[in-house]
């Protein structure tokens, strides 16, 4: 028997067997005459074969039933046009793979479904199929014994052609010895981060670059400031207090004992020559009593506003009285009070024009800075800390790691560093340094780990099957891609329509 006729006939794909659980999850009502249809209720067409409204809705719920099951949760609007999102494409490589099987005559035997049926947990009885109960359970859908068999013939059809493609797919020993290798040889480096924000004060700016660039770069600094405008230019109303508490909503408060209380603390603050904070040290139920109930500097957005109308009413230099908020009973001692006020852009431009000067530069200082770390680790082998303490640069461990990683811990993705520690050594600094979203970092190896040969028999059929899998759904996903370009696609505005529809 030939392959093609073995692959015709078989039914024992580890993509099947999931089918079996995949198609006995739900009952998804088939399409029958699928050109036979209003244009209002086609979604797509692909040469000739029309993709429904009804077969999209049916495919996206069970694609939902799925993603429940898998994440323990229902699924959220959002997530729900994430999933709508790539239906319509699943639907249309479907139709795609069908028609590569008919044209290599791959079919589907009656006994195959009928295996899939009788695997169903859900049309037995006792544990045997039971045609009653599977006509049963059909009639509910309102579904009918046709109609829901060429369901499984489709899905059959989709999973034979896809292991028929992919049986061309191999992995070599020599493949399969080294992804074992990557993946078990383990390092650990130590690496001095080196941040661009450390440098920025040492770029020299002078008045008269602040003056040469602002004349040069007048729509890039107005860019910069409507950008930055709310954070930092449009400055909201700011006080500097310090507070002291008296808690009304702890278990067993006196509300009345604690009021006469908050009074008689306030009259004591607010006499003459009065210590607010040691006031505030010996009566404050607050976490801020240590501190002399000092709050810092506050935006009136981030005060309680029975505070903020209370030190108002106090004035800058004087205490308030005892008032009530939702903690208990309070008073502020107020230092200063800044109204809000809109730094123009005039005044702005020369702090912007020199951030921008330092932006432009600091890369300079710090690349000199790292290479002055390398070249003294590399003749010391060891850290530069006279270096890195005076601008309290972190010394860190990426702890073990594969040198088949995509991610460093600590480092980010580094493509480049595999070929450098395959022929480091241990102690070595690396000559140059890596960078990740603009911070470098100056690395030495510190440990490395190489896999014993003796391990690879053991391990190298679980690494063959892994890469394999990999490769093979790699070429799927290619050759899809390839076979929905050559096909002739209409992707019909309904779809469009209605997934907008679905936005309003």
């Amino acid at each position: 028997m030939s392959f093609l006729d073995t692959l015709r006939q078989g039914t024992d794909s580890t993509a099947t067997r999931v089918l079996i659980g995949i198609v006995g999850a739900a009952f998804i009502v088939s399409i029958g005459g699928k050109n036979r249809h209003a244009k209002s209720e086609i979604y797509a067409v692909v040469d000739g074969q029309s993709i429904t409204k009804s077969e999209f809705d049916q495919t996206a719920r069970q694609e939902a039933r799925q993603e429940a099951r898998r994440t323990g949760r229902n699924v959220s609007d959002a997530d729900m046009k994430k999933l709508d999102a790539g239906v319509l494409e699943q639907l249309i490589v479907q139709e795609v793979l069908l028609a590569q099987a008919s044209n290599l005559h791959i079919s589907v035997s009656a006994e195959e479904i009928a295996r899939i049926l009788k695997a169903n947990p859900n049309f037995q009885k006792n544990g045997k199929f039971d045609q009653a109960t599977y006509e049963g359970k059909l009639r509910e859908q309102g579904q009918s014994a046709d109609r829901y068999e060429d369901i499984i013939r489709r899905a059959l059809l989709t999973d034979k052609i896809r292991d028929f493609a992919s049986q061309g797919v191999t992995v070599s020993d020599t493949e399969v010895h080294e992804t074992w290798r990557l993946h078990a040889t383990e390092f650990d480096l130590q690496y001095v981060r080196i941040p661009k924000t450390a440098f920025l004060s040492q770029v020299a700016v002078t008045d008269s670059d602040i003056t040469s660039f602002i004349a040069s770069n007048a729509d890039a600094i107005k860019k910069q400031y409507d950008a930055e405008y709310e954070h930092d230019f449009n400055v909201p109303k700011k006080y500097t207090l310090s507070e002291l508490v008296l808690r009304t909503d702890l278990p067993g408060a006196d509300k009345d004992a604690t009021k006469k209380k908050a009074d008689e603390v306030a009259a004591l603050a607010a006499a003459p020559g009065a210590d607010f904070a040691q006031l505030a040290r010996v009566w404050s139920e607050d976490i801020t009593a240590s501190s002399g109930g000092n709050l810092g500097q506050r935006t009136a957005a981030q005060l309680d506003p029975v505070l903020a109308t209370a030190a108002d009413a106090a004035g800058v230099g004087h205490v308030s009285g005892a008032v009530q908020t939702g903690r208990g009973w309070e008073i502020v001692s107020v230092a200063a009070i800044d109204d809000a006020h809109v730094i123009p852009l005039a005044d702005a431009q020369k702090t912007i024009a020199d951030s921008m000067i330092r932006d432009s530069h600091v890369g300079d200082v710090q690349r000199a800075y790292t290479t002055k770390i390398i070249d003294a680790w590399s003749a010391t082998h060891a850290v530069p800390r006279d270096l890195t303490e005076p601008m309290q640069l972190a010394v860190e461990q990426t702890g073990a790691f594969a040198l088949d990683s995509e991610t460093i811990p600590g480092l980010g993705e580094q493509p480049g560093l595999r070929k450098s520690l395959e022929t480091a050594k241990l102690g070595d600094v690396l000559p140059l340094p890596l960078e990740s979203k603009g911070t470098l970092f100056v690395v030495a190896l510190t440990t490395r780990t190489d896999p014993d040969e003796k391990d690879f028999d053991a391990e190298k059929a679980g690494v063959r099957a892994g890469l394999l899998a990999a490769r093979q759904q790699d070429y799927l996903e290619r050759w899809q891609n390839a076979l929905v370009a050559d096909a002739t696609v209409e992707r019909d505005v309904n779809f469009k329509d209605d997934a907008a529809k679905g936005d309003e």
